[in-house]
């Protein structure tokens, strides 16, 4: 009896997955089914998705800096000794020879901590963090460009797929057209003229009909590679005008407020900044504190025990750089920020600006209309300036060399 009832369940779940996968084939595929199938499926988009998870482990790698760093040794190995020796007794000199193998044995521990390292540990934190923020950014776009291309997929099957129909359906009628042609011809009402007309007119629909297959084909592999699932029976698109902005000006506020790109090319100007304060950080003295403690046995013909343990403050000064570090400025406003006549924040304010414009155009080059050009200057004043870049750079040159004498 048990058995009967076991083949009975196993026959009503034989017949219920039947009648799913049949309703399954039966239902037309939508538009959002495509997309999720895409979202799921995309080569591109799994591929960033392990890229994001990669980025973040920068953040972990960055605050281990916060923490000590603890290191353990230990030595140890076979050590053979010999030794010979004369020993004076009752006037006679008495030769003594010994020979021994000996085991010594070292363990030692270390533990680091860094007190300053002119906040390099903090700004690599937060550097980390808008990596993580950019690629995740990235992978919107990425998201949004998988998106667009899956519904163009289905779109162009849709259209593909209506065209090849109508081109069907063209030729049949041409076929038709053709027959009553000829039967014309038989009974005298056309000319042979007229029936090499209607020919030449199906065979360039059994022409198009041709590039409609062909057409079909192309667009049932391109929706197979985005989609990542053979195309079925295809419902209609739904439309997005509930979606979009009302305006135009809405459209562009809401781009740069939320565009991804934006977004990621905002946070690349923040880690690029702070790859400024990092290089500036390693410029500033070390201060650590270090604890080490070992303990060894050399026994021996004399056996020798040591224990030491000490707690050391290490303090480290750059006083030289590479000259190789030191490379010009890509653009004026960068070096100006570097010589201290504007501040990081503004140009970090201004970089974000011109990637929110960056966005729609190219951002234009404002000048103001009471400032002319650097060739139209007075003499004076270009003296006046040539003066002022020769000051900072003095300053700054003297302000090295204090730095290196303190």
């Amino acid at each position: 009896m048990r058995g009967v009832w076991t083949y009975l369940w196993a026959v009503t779940g034989v017949a219920v997955a039947a009648a799913g996968i049949g309703s399954r084939q039966a239902a037309a595929d939508t538009l959002e089914w495509a997309l999720v199938q895409a979202y799921q499926n995309n080569p591109s988009l799994n591929a960033q998705r392990a890229a994001l998870r990669a980025t973040d482990e920068n953040v972990p790698q960055a605050l281990s800096g916060y923490r000590p760093k603890l290191s353990v040794t230990a030595n140890g190995g076979a050590e053979y000794q010999k030794s010979a020796s004369q020993i004076p007794v009752a006037g006679a000199l008495v030769n003594s020879t010994a020979a021994q193998t000996f085991y010594p044995r070292i363990i030692g521990a270390t533990a680091t901590y860094t007190l300053f390292n002119g906040l390099q540990t903090a700004n690599r934190t937060r550097q980390a963090e808008s990596q993580v923020m950019g690629a995740r950014e990235t992978l919107r776009v990425t998201e949004q460009q998988v998106l667009l291309d899956a519904a163009t997929a289905y779109m162009n099957l849709l259209r593909d797929a209506a065209i090849l129909e109508l081109n069907r359906r063209n030729v049949e009628v041409l076929t038709e057209q053709l027959k009553q042609t000829r039967d014309r011809f038989n009974v005298g009402e056309v000319t042979r003229t007229d029936v090499a007309q209607a020919e030449s007119r199906l065979a360039a629909g059994r022409s198009a009909l041709l590039g409609a297959q062909s057409n079909y084909v192309t667009s049932q592999a391109n929706y197979r590679r985005v989609i990542g699932v053979d195309p079925g029976r295809l419902g209609p698109g739904t439309p997005v005008d509930r979606l979009s902005p009302g305006t135009l000006a809405r459209a562009i506020v809401e781009g740069q407020q939320q565009s991804p790109s934006v977004l990621a090319a905002m946070y690349g100007v923040d880690i690029a900044e702070l790859t400024v304060k990092i290089s500036e950080g390693a410029l500033y003295p070390n201060l650590g504190v270090t604890a080490a403690a070992s303990q060894g046995w050399q026994p021996g013909f004399l056996a020798i025990h040591q224990t030491q343990a000490s707690v050391l403050g290490q303090r480290q000064c750059r006083f030289t750089r590479a000259a190789a570090n030191i490379r010009p400025s890509a653009s004026p406003r960068s070096r100006w920020a570097s010589s201290g006549l504007i501040s990081t924040s503004t140009a970090t304010r201004r970089g974000r600006r011109w990637c929110r414009a960056g966005a729609s155009s190219t951002p234009p080059r404002r000048r103001s209309k009471r400032q002319p050009h650097r060739s139209t200057l007075p003499r004076s004043r270009s003296t006046a300036c040539a003066r002022r870049r020769g000051w900072d750079s003095a300053r700054r040159s003297t302000c090295s060399m204090r730095s290196r004498n303190w």
